[in-house]
């Protein structure tokens, strides 16, 4: 029987460094591995990466004709992109599934500029046989905003993985202490400001990293209040930094700290759970959907109440030797190989018309 033709689109390996890169990443050595009888894939990537992840797989090169003229380029049974940003789409009538990953635009733009935006997203969901997103509060938020008709929308998680480095030793931007991590890029969405006083309210023995790009004017707001409050030598801004160093901070910190207003999905809580460390977030987006009660959930952003909160969790955490499994059991509801079986299912779902 001849198996029927996917493709992925992988565009956004070109970017690896961010999270739709590492996600293309991911997806695309996962998905080069499976052994399918019923389906072939093709994985549309930037030239460096053709028969990057083996040659279980066929491989599409990303090109300007396939962008400008769709219709003039091989055609597929099925075309899956993994978010609502690529400028890539299938030639007339292949059935295509449009992942959304958030519509987080909607809090940070001005408002004209967002009803810009979710036009042009409007005009990729008219298009779509199928919609995923990375969590159900993004499928709510998209049936809230955009018109979805009667197109089906299912909910398929990420999966996280943080690299391994047995050998990495401390980061020359990480002071003794006892630390605290929070990672992501320096933008107002991730709220970092409110940790700056939180960090005024807490002894001093504890430092804070604020991991990320650090590129724009947020960055320059929160080095300048950390100097007004005097935490030069408590609170470090390191920029991006590696995955080794990624590594050490997760395996070393005392907890992660998200206090961030929207996520699509949210990685930093579900990687810190994966080595064991307690998480200290905000109750807003999709966090608490997919930290569940794993997590130590801020109400409020009081640096006051922030602090008596934090300090009194913490100690109870680690009064409790058990916690820390039980936090790296539910990360493992996260992985590569569930999240590859979820879209396996959902193509053949919809290619022989079956349960999903």
């Amino acid at each position: 029987m001849k198996k029927a033709s996917v493709l992925i689109d992988l565009d956004r390996l070109k970017d690896l460094n961010t999270g739709l890169g590492q996600v293309a990443y991911h997806l695309g050595n996962v998905i080069s591995k499976v052994d399918e009888d019923e389906l072939q894939f093709t994985l549309l990537a930037p030239k460096k990466f053709k028969y990057h992840f083996g040659r279980n797989v066929d491989y599409e090169t990303v090109s300007l004709r396939r962008r400008l003229f769709p219709a003039l380029c091989k055609k597929y049974d099925l075309w899956y992109t993994i978010h609502q940003d690529s400028k890539l789409f299938p030639a007339k009538g292949s059935p295509f599934i449009l992942t959304i990953n958030d519509l987080n635009f909607l809090g940070e733009k001005k408002p004209a500029r967002a009803k810009q935006r979710l036009a042009i997203l409007q005009h990729k969901v008219n298009k779509a046989s199928v919609i995923t997103t990375i969590s159900q509060y993004t499928a709510d938020v998209v049936k809230a905003n955009l018109h979805t008709g009667q197109i089906p929308i299912h909910v398929v998680y990420c999966g996280v993985r943080v690299e391994e480095f047995p050998d990495a030793v401390r980061p020359g931007f990480a002071p003794e202490g006892d630390l605290l991590f929070s990672i992501g890029v320096i933008q107002p969405k991730k709220n970092c400001m409110v940790l700056l006083e939180f960090m005024k309210h807490i002894p001093e023995n504890y430092k804070l990293i604020l991991a990320g790009n650090k590129a724009g004017n947020y960055s320059l707001e929160i080095e300048k209040r950390i100097s007004e409050l005097g935490l030069g030598h408590r609170v470090i801004l390191p920029g991006l930094i590696s995955d080794a160093d990624k590594y050490w901070m997760y395996t070393n910190c005392k907890a992660v700290l998200f206090p961030s207003k929207f996520e699509g999905m949210g990685f930093p809580p579900v990687e810190a759970m994966r080595f064991g460390k307690p998480v200290f977030a905000s109750t807003l987006s999709s966090i608490p959907e997919v930290s569940g009660d794993k997590a130590y959930y801020w109400e409020n952003f009081n640096p006051e109440y922030m602090a008596a909160f934090f300090l009194e969790n913490i100690r109870a955490f680690y009064s409790n030797p058990d916690l820390p499994q039980i936090l790296k059991q539910h990360s493992l509801k996260y992985t590569w190989d569930e999240n590859a079986n979820t879209l396996i299912r959902l193509f053949k779902s919809i290619l022989f018309d079956r349960p999903f």
